[in-house]
């Protein structure tokens, strides 16, 4: 599952996310992980589920949060290229 999410930083042109849930994260405590070239997250079902809440400030919080890697690995995420 996927879904897109645009905000508006404070003097800056929007950004659109794409987070996608991965059942592989379901069992890890870490925020998940933020393809920073493809601006895509990779998160987990309870994250996931915050991302499509209408929470902005929960949403901005976890942004904040996520791990930023070059490259994410779905197949094993702890060996993300972790930037």
């Amino acid at each position: 599952m996927k879904l897109t999410w645009t905000f508006y930083p404070k003097g800056e042109p929007g950004i659109t996310l794409t987070v996608v849930y991965v059942p592989q994260l379901d069992g890890f405590t870490d925020a998940g992980y933020l393809e920073v070239d493809a601006n895509t997250a990779y998160v987990n079902w309870t994250n996931f589920r915050v991302f499509n809440s209408t929470d902005q400030s929960a949403k901005k919080a976890l942004f904040g949060s996520l791990i930023r890697v070059d490259r994410f690995d779905a197949s094993n995420p702890t060996q993300s290229q972790i930037l």
